[in-house]
């Protein structure tokens, strides 16, 4: 069965969007230790973001978004994560904010996606990384 393709301009659209709508963890990290402003939330369970999250990183479930967004800068870039890679979470939180008029980018690769990198975190592990797996 031959792979279908679609035209290049179609590729070219999606990847542009992409890069456009998705933080990757270097960035982030770049971008924090340069000073760059960020909103993040974490979407994650509140006993994980306990245990470690991104630097500066607030907790939010998805459920309660709504009653939060008073609290969030429109003139901002907000970062969303959840688990994983394969965690839907932080793009229905960016899809739902993004609808609201808020800059929002999704962090690539989620928790797990920072954590393997080694990166700092806050919280109780803040000696160890444990990605999802955490808890």
């Amino acid at each position: 069965m031959a792979v279908e393709t679609k035209p290049a301009l179609d590729a070219v659209a999606y990847f542009e969007a992409k890069l456009a709508f998705e933080i990757g963890p270097v960035e982030l990290k770049m971008g924090l230790e340069r000073g760059d402003k960020y909103q993040i939330l974490d979407l994650r369970t509140a006993d994980l973001f306990g245990k470690g999250h991104v630097p500066s990183a607030h907790h939010v479930l998805f459920e309660n978004l709504d009653a939060k967004l008073e609290h969030l800068d429109k003139d901002v870039i907000t970062v969303v994560y959840c688990y994983d890679v394969l965690c839907h979470l932080s793009a229905k939180a960016a899809l739902q904010l993004a609808k609201k008029g808020y800059k929002v980018r999704e962090l690539a690769g989620g928790w797990d996606g920072w954590v393997e990198r080694k990166f700092a975190v806050e919280g109780e592990a803040t000696k160890s990384s444990c990605g999802s797996s955490c808890g």
